[in-house]
This record gives structure tokens, C-alpha cells and sequence, in this order.
């Protein structure tokens, strides 16, 4: 077929084939193996699966689900073989089809696994100059550094040595890890207490946590950012809002902006976006969904926007039971059929169907 169709007909072709087609590929031939592994096109088939509906892993405790289908019909059960490393599995971040798991807590155990292909590397220790134990948090965030070509994981563990009176007055110590290099730097304290949910990777050089700084209730909820490049932690201004009635705020990337949700207990999330990043006067009010009656009795604060499809549709979550989506044009809702292999309940992550593998620059 080579000594007929141009090479880069056959790559173009090729790199719009979901992994578990090309999976089956690699055994045809070395030549073949070698060519899906090349970063080139491991970078043209990225790119081209950015552009289609995700994937999603599925969450039920400590057992993964993978949905790889267009239609989001069919689950399989991900084999984690080094599950018993960790007292729970987590989610603690996803980026170009590859996920970081941890326990989300004092055990410095991280991998990075790839559930397209199965491939999954064993981070090296991290260690932290302070004690992390029982008493400790941590919390994580995992991007791509696009400045050098580098995927990192931040980990920052915090000492819970006082009362919760004054987060600002914890021991702290934030860890990075490049996979270009295969190890840790330290990059010390952090001026910010970040919160427990892992961070959100913005898509370029940046990750996004909801964060807390002050005393006690006096404190207050802000959206803070990690450079990788400058190696620095900022702030991000808060659009300004005016909702009575009791409300939760959540940060994420939604439509690959800084985005904010806020719920309210009358099961309204309005989202808002920042379309220029930094700028305060840049936020816009996106969309206001209402969930329809039908939808069975959940709190309000579990409800979760997930992620833009290619037609227009937001697929939400509303707690581990229930999955919508909705049409802001014609602001109609369907609930999304269950999907054969897949538990009753789970929380959703979705994710991009890629060749990227977790081993990097250490393959050999």
C-alpha cells in the first residue's frame, strides 16, 4: 500500500483512527510499530482526537470504567495493577488522554496511566523534606508544560499540626515533577491553601485550583493559578456576582477557559468563562441551566457541567447516579441512557483517546 498512497496520505488517514483500531495495528509489523509510536504522529493523532466527543472513565470507588465508544454504549472494566498501592484510587488529574492516579492522601504513590492503551508508569518518590503524615494533606495537579514539551505533576502537602484557625500558619512544601527528566524539584511553600480537589489543567502552561487564604470563616474562596514556566503561583480575579440565596462555588476549565459554576439550591449552575486570561473585565456569564423537574432528588452541589460536545450540548453530572445532556439553544435536557457495563452509580471524567504514553522519553 506504501509504494502506492504518499506516506503523509497514509499517516493523515491513519491518525483519525480511534486507539483501540490501531492498537491491533502494531502487531502487523516492526515498521508499523515503530511508525505509531513516532511522537510526530502520536502529535497529528492527538491533535485530530482533541476535535471529537470524548471519551469517559467511569469512578465507582476504587474500580475504573473506560467508555471509548462514540456512542457512550459500552464500559470496560480498566485493569489497574498497581491498585494495591494505594488505599484509594483517585483521579487526580487528566491531560491528552493520560490520567494521574494517587490516594489523594499521605501516600506518595503516583502513577500516570494511559486507559486507551493500558500503558502506566510508576512515578519515583517524591520526597518531602516535611512529614507527611496522617496528619497531612495533599493535593495534586497534572498538566502539560507546552513552553518544553514536558508533562508535570504538582504535589503539595500541607501539616495539620494546629487547629483549623488559620490555614495561612500551616507547615507546606510543594513538589514538581517533570517526565522529561524523571524527577522531583522542590519548589517550597505555597501562599495559598489549595483545595483538596485535584487541579484542573488549563491546556496550556497552566493549572487551576479552588483555594482558601485567611482565618477561620473569615476567610475567603479564590481561583489560583500555577505558571509552569515561571514556576509561580498567582491569583485570578473573581468575576463580580450578585446571587442571593445560598450558593456553591466550584472552579474548573470549561471550553478550555478559566471557568467558575455556581449552584445554587434552587438546582441552577451558571456558568461563567474568562474569555481573555487574567483579565478581570473578561468574564462573561456563558449559560444558565435549570435542571428539569424529572431528575431525581440529589444535592444541589454535586451537580457538575463536565464538558462542551461537538454539537453544541453540555454534559452534566448531577451526583453519581445521573448524567444529562442539555441544549442551550433549544434549552431541552435528556438524560443520557446507562451504558452496558458500567455500575449504577459513578463520577465522570471525560478524557481524549490517545497514543501518548505515560513512559515519555524513557521508552528505550
Amino acid at each position: 500500500m506504501s509504494a502506492n498512497i504518499p506516506s503523509d496520505v497514509i499517516s493523515d488517514i491513519l491518525s483519525r483512527l480511534p486507539v483501540k483500531s490501531l492498537s491491533r495495528f502494531k502487531s502487523v509489523s516492526k515498521s508499523m510499530l515503530a511508525f505509531l509510536g513516532d511522537p510526530e504522529f502520536v502529535e497529528q493523532h492527538l491533535k485530530k482526537a482533541i476535535l471529537k466527543n470524548p471519551n469517559l472513565v467511569l469512578k465507582l470507588d476504587s474500580k475504573l470504567f473506560y467508555v471509548e465508544d462514540e456512542e457512550w454504549s459500552k464500559a470496560r472494566r480498566l485493569p489497574l495493577p498497581f491498585s494495591l498501592c494505594l488505599e484509594n484510587v483517585e483521579i487526580s488529574g487528566s491531560c491528552n488522554g493520560m490520567l494521574c492516579i494517587s490516594d489523594q492522601q499521605c501516600n506518595q504513590d503516583i502513577f500516570l496511566l494511559n486507559p486507551s492503551t493500558g500503558i502506566f508508569k510508576h512515578l519515583p518518590f517524591s520526597g518531602f523534606d516535611v512529614a507527611v503524615v496522617e496528619n497531612s494533606f495533599t493535593t495534586i495537579g497534572f498538566g502539560y508544560h507546552q513552553a518544553e514539551g514536558d508533562y508535570k505533576v504538582l504535589r503539595c502537602a500541607y501539616i495539620y499540626d494546629k487547629p483549623f484557625i488559620d490555614i495561612d500558619s500551616y507547615e507546606c512544601e510543594a513538589r514538581v515533577y517533570s517526565l522529561k527528566a524523571d524527577e522531583w524539584k522542590n519548589i517550597g511553600a505555597i501562599p495559598y491553601h489549595l483545595g483538596y480537589k485535584a487541579a484542573i489543567w488549563l491546556g496550556n502552561d497552566f493549572l487551576i485550583w479552588k483555594a482558601t487564604r485567611g482565618v477561620g470563616r473569615a476567610g475567603k474562596y479564590l481561583i489560583v493559578s500555577y505558571d509552569m514556566s515561571r514556576e509561580e503561583f498567582k491569583e485570578i480575579p473573581q468575576p463580580v456576582v450578585n446571587y442571593n440565596g445560598e450558593l456553591h462555588m466550584e472552579v474548573s476549565v470549561f471550553d478550555g477557559l478559566v471557568s467558575t459554576f455556581y449552584l445554587s439550591k434552587y438546582d441552577e449552575a451558571h456558568i461563567w468563562t474568562m474569555k481573555e486570561y487574567g483579565v478581570k473585565d473578561s468574564w462573561e456569564l456563558r449559560f444558565v441551566i435549570k435542571l428539569p423537574e424529572r431528575v431525581e432528588s440529589y444535592n444541589y452541589m454535586f451537580l457538575k457541567p463536565l464538558v462542551i460536545l461537538k454539537n453544541g450540548e453540555i454534559l452534566l453530572e448531577a451526583g453519581e447516579k445521573t448524567r444529562i445532556l442539555h441544549d442551550p439553544k433549544k434549552d431541552s435536557y435528556r438524560i443520557i441512557n446507562p451504558i452496558r457495563g458500567a455500575p449504577r452509580r459513578y463520577l465522570v471524567t471525560p478524557i481524549v483517546g490517545s497514543l501518548v504514553s505515560p513512559l515519555g522519553y524513557h521508552q528505550g
